[in-house]
Formats: structure tokens, sequence, C-alpha cells
């Protein structure tokens, strides 16, 4: 009965990633990407490249649970019983070494609420450079005939509502499978503002000019699966009191990357596990790995968590951990957004609306509690608080909550 589950789970992600999405609406990306048109600019390949990073970022910002069950177990063959091998209800976030056991099965459900708001610490509602931004001017012919020089900002606004699936089956009771796939919920809203505030002949010897402000709104939102996770986890023999495991992840590329909702990569994730129990209740845990892009290496990151889980009685567990990501280069150089802007009455090159897209370090803390309601089954809440402001963050807290099962 588990594994027809299991196989039936696996055929609705293969007919996933071969449905095609809806046809004929403009993508978030696209309303980003043409947002400058709503207040008279032209947009082109530096407002492109700008619109295509902002969502690959916000992809990759989404957090992802652990496959790790709240309890895991092992047969004894000389009782014929299982026996619980977890000494604690375990993290949400970080990864721990234990399986669930030969033939056991453990659903999950969580809903996480994602709201970005800082990019590099700056607001997103205030994203402008310090410098305005150069323009040509032509006449209706379409001849050259100056320059203009605007002051251009945009006020974006992004949430995704995540609904994460995930299942684990124990094929032996040291290796463990899960798949994980998210329905995700991205909404957007864009503002858009310019203001001329100096102007140049052909010659390009700029004077002050004090224009009307121009403003343009935008919208949208976007329903669909995110990028889905295949994992696999085996766990080593143990050695005195280290429990170690390796694992090893697949990231799908079944998002809409046009949307803000998946990567548009495929993903080799290996993973090495760390943890032990102290006092029987206490369980340190140390994950790291590395995140292979198999489409452009260079866009790999390292990943490391730390993670400390209590239980305060029996039935209620209480967690902290740190959750790290470093890339291995940025996601774009500086010339790919780059454009003419006025400086000193000079004409430079300038990123478009300060934006750096350089290689970024996340660090994260995390937070929960877990807690039996019945049997095998509990509940859990836990919250992401950004520790740097590095890229796309949440500048509270990013809330999570859900329900396990283990049969």
């Amino acid at each position: 009965m588990r594994r027809s589950v299991l196989v039936t789970l696996f055929v609705l992600v293969g007919l996933m990633l071969v449905v095609p999405g809806p046809v004929g609406a403009r993508s978030l990306e696209r309303k980003l990407s043409d947002a400058s048109q709503l207040v008279g600019i032209a947009s082109g390949s530096a407002f492109d490249a700008l619109a295509e990073n902002i969502a690959d970022t916000a992809a990759r910002t989404v957090p992802v649970i652990s496959s790790s069950a709240g309890f895991t177990y092992r047969y004894n063959a000389a009782t014929e019983v299982f026996e619980r091998t977890s000494e604690t209800l375990g993290p949400l976030y970080t990864e721990r070494p234990d399986t669930l056991g030969r033939g056991k099965f453990n659903v999950s459900v969580t809903f996480q609420y994602v709201q970005l708001d800082t990019y590099d610490g700056t607001n997103l509602t205030n994203l402008q450079s310090a410098d305005p931004m150069v323009i040509k001017t032509s006449d209706a012919s379409g001849n050259p005939i100056g320059y203009r020089a605007t002051r251009l900002r945009y006020s974006l606004g992004l949430q995704q509502y995540v609904t994460g699936f995930s299942a684990t089956y124990g094929v032996t009771d040291d290796l463990d499978v899960n798949l994980y796939v998210p329905i995700i919920a991205t909404n957007m809203r864009i503002g858009v503002y310019a203001r001329d505030v100096a102007t140049a002949g052909t010659d390009g010897v700029f004077t002050p000019f004090t224009g009307p402000q121009r403003t343009g709104y935008d919208d949208g939102n976007a329903v669909g699966v995110g990028d889905i996770l295949l994992r696999g986890k085996y766990q080593l023999p143990r050695c005195d009191w280290l429990r170690s495991a390796v694992g090893l992840q697949l990231r799908l590329p079944s998002g809409d990357k046009s949307n803000f909702q998946g990567t548009g990569d495929v993903e080799i994730s290996p993973f090495l596990y760390l943890s032990t129990v102290l006092w029987g209740r206490v369980e340190p845990a140390l994950d790291l790995g590395i995140d292979y892009n198999a489409g452009s290496v260079s866009q790999s990151a390292g990943r490391y968590a730390f993670s400390v889980d209590v239980d305060i009685t029996k039935r209620i567990n209480m967690n902290i951990g740190y959750l790290g990501r470093s890339e291995f280069e940025g996601t774009a150089s500086a010339s790919d957004t780059a454009f003419a802007h006025l400086r000193s009455g000079q004409i430079v090159s300038e990123p478009l609306l300060g934006l750096d897209f350089g290689r970024k370090d996340s660090s994260d803390l995390t937070f929960g509690v877990r807690g039996v309601v019945w049997g095998n089954v509990m509940v859990y809440l836990n919250g992401i608080y950004a520790l740097n402001d590095q890229g796309l963050r949440n500048d509270t807290i990013i809330p999570a909550g859900g329900i396990e099962a283990t049969f």
C-alpha cells in the first residue's frame, strides 16, 4: 500500500513537469521588465537583465523544510516490533542523520508566507540610483536631438504563499527517499516614478531642468508548482556518540522562473549530516553541502546549517538553528544591468536602480516548536529571521506552520 502511494506521487510529479502552464498572459518578470514603459522610458536589455535576476533571486529565497521526520524507527527482529530510534522530536529546517525506518511512511504539509522587503538593505519601495539616468531623445522622425537626465524610482512589492507537500518512505532501515512538491502563489505590485532633472543637446552639456513627475502602476499574480525536490538520505553506522548520514538532493526546474516560482536550473546537492544526543533530550546537528548547478557551475553555492533541538517534555520540542548559503559567484555582472547615468556633469555607467547582483552570502536564524497532538501526529510552528541584508530579504520574520504524520 505504501509503495503504491509513493509510485502514485512520482506519477503526479511527472504530470506536473509535462503539463504546460497558461499561455498568453504576461509573466511577472515581463511586467517588471516593461515597467519603465509606464513612464515613457523604453525598456531594453538592461531592464530585461534586472527583471531576470530579481526573479532568480526571489525563487531561491523561499526556504525549504527538511525531510527528517519527528519520529524514526528501526525494526527489532528479536521482538518483532518497530522501536523508536529518534530521541528528540527534531528541528524543521535542518536535517538530522536519523532515517525513518524500513517500510515506514511520513507525510507533511507546511504553510509559509514569504514577504520580500529589502535588497542589500534598501527597502524595495525605494529602489533608485544615487544619480539620474541618461536617456537619448529624438524628434518625430527618429533623429537624435539630445539627452535628458531622469531620476527613476521603483516601488516593488513581492509576496509568496507556499504550501509544501512532503512524503518520505523508508526503503531500508538506513535509506530514505523523499519527494517535496511546493505550490506557490506569488503576488507582485510595482509603482514607477520618473522626473526629468536636466537636459542636454547633442553636445552632451547638461543644464538643470525640472519636469513634472510621471507615475505608472502595474501588478500581477501567479499560482503554480515550484521547483520539485527529490531527496535521499543514507544513515552511516554509528560511531560511539556520533550519528552521521550522507544525503543527495535533486532540484528539478518545474517552477516557472518567469513568475518567480523556480530557478530554471537543475541542481544536484550532496550533503553530510552529523548529530549527537546529550542528556537524552538535547540534539545538536550540523549540515554541510553544495548546491551544484548543472547548467552553470559558477552559479553553485555552499550550504551550511547548525541547530539544537530540545525536548521540553516527551510531547513538546523547541529548536533553534542557523542557516547559511554562500554563492560561488554573482547571478550577473555589473555590465549586464549597466545604464548611462549623469554624475557631476559626466555620463558614466552604473547599475540600474543601484542594484548589485554580485556574489551574496545569506545568514538566517530559525526557531520553532513541535508538539505531538495524537499518536505519531504532530504540529509545528517556525520562524526565520534574516541575520544579514545581502540580496532579497525579509526584514521581519518568515512564519511557517504545518502538520506531519508517520505510518
